[in-house]
């Protein structure tokens, strides 16, 4: 018997209610996870990353956004159907996120004990004081703070912006997290940091068997970090697979066209390739394939038809007239 996928997205739909129209943010989302998975989630601004994670987590900016289709599996519950009591028990406990600013998620006003021990309080984990100072300190080494005892009686202005970051990695890692949602945690960290960080989830996931969705706008930390690949763009998912297929054979013409941005180490260019166009109006998308006007592959039909995703030979889902099922490009 086939075990069921850890976390399955099926058909999600978010829209956001405007004076100016309905948003199709989150437009028939799926894709499913296993246990140990790394899926990375990639796309330019405003093409549903952050609303995707946010939907499954049910952390929508209300009263504008809400989840009007679809399904969110998560262990064999949907999680769309939960109580919002219920659903204050998976978050942290069973799906940790970290948000892309870690100033807007620490509280100044706390010191570093007082907020990650928050978790450890919340769910009864910790006997006494002397247990919940050891476990705050355990999770700190975790994520490699240095001189931790230190740090406990300190406040977020006092850490730089990596401390402040892994600090935030510690508080959705307190609760043991099946799953792990990383929405651009390297954002804001210079480059030598930012490999840090990525190495430290990537020793965390292997510790402790978690699975992990990292939202980013950068394809080669997606190629370092996940052995999955999601596409997005105007609110749908475009592409998906295998990370190493993907990147080295892309079907989509975005996915494409993101790889010949990327500049290219030891080569000199005059100019740096970029996609012509811009994203579409989600209030005024395009009758057929939203890629359509910005595509060097567009055919007549794309400007009426939406296309279906299909399942191409190598297992890999694409979405694009221009591919006849089972075709590679």
């Amino acid at each position: 018997m086939t075990q069921a996928p850890l976390l399955s997205v099926e058909d999600l739909r978010t829209y956001c209610y405007t004076r100016a129209g309905v948003v199709k943010a989150v437009d028939g989302v799926r894709f499913a996870l296993e246990r140990g998975d790394s899926l990375g989630l990639v796309g330019e601004s405003g093409s549903g990353k952050s609303m995707t994670c946010n939907s499954i987590l049910r952390l929508l900016p209300k009263p504008a956004a809400r989840t009007v289709g679809g399904r969110v599996l998560w262990d064999g519950r949907d999680l769309l159907t939960l109580s919002e009591r219920e659903m204050r028990r998976v978050r942290g406990r069973e799906i940790g996120m970290i948000l892309q600013d870690p100033l807007i998620s620490l509280n100044p006003v706390f010191t570093i004990a007082n907020q990650v021990g928050e978790p450890f309080r919340l769910r009864g984990a910790a006997k006494g004081r002397s247990d919940l100072r050891e476990k705050v300190l355990d999770v700190l080494r975790q994520v490699h703070i240095p001189s931790p005892e230190a740090r406990l009686s300190q406040y977020p202005f006092e850490f730089s912006g990596g401390m402040r970051q892994r600090t935030v990695a510690a508080i959705a890692l307190a609760g043991s997290p099946g799953l792990l949602i990383a929405d651009e945690p390297t954002t804001s960290l210079d480059v030598t940091i930012q490999d840090q960080f990525l190495r430290l989830l990537r020793e965390l996931q292997e510790k402790t068997g978690m699975a992990l969705i990292l939202v980013t706008h950068d394809l080669g930390i997606v190629a370092e970090t996940c052995n999955k690949v999601a596409v997005m763009y105007a609110g749908k998912i475009v592409e998906f697979g295998d990370v190493r297929q993907v990147l080295t054979s892309p079907a989509h013409p975005y996915t494409e066209a993101l790889l010949k941005a990327l500049p290219v180490p030891g080569t000199r260019q005059k100019r740096l390739y970029q996609i012509s166009g811009e994203p579409p109006n989600l209030l005024d998308p395009p009758a057929g394939c939203a890629f359509e006007p910005r595509c060097h592959r567009a055919m007549q039909a794309c400007k009426k038809a939406r296309p279906p995703i299909k399942r191409l030979s190598d297992g890999r889902q694409a979405a694009c007239l221009a591919l006849e099922a089972g075709e590679v490009r």
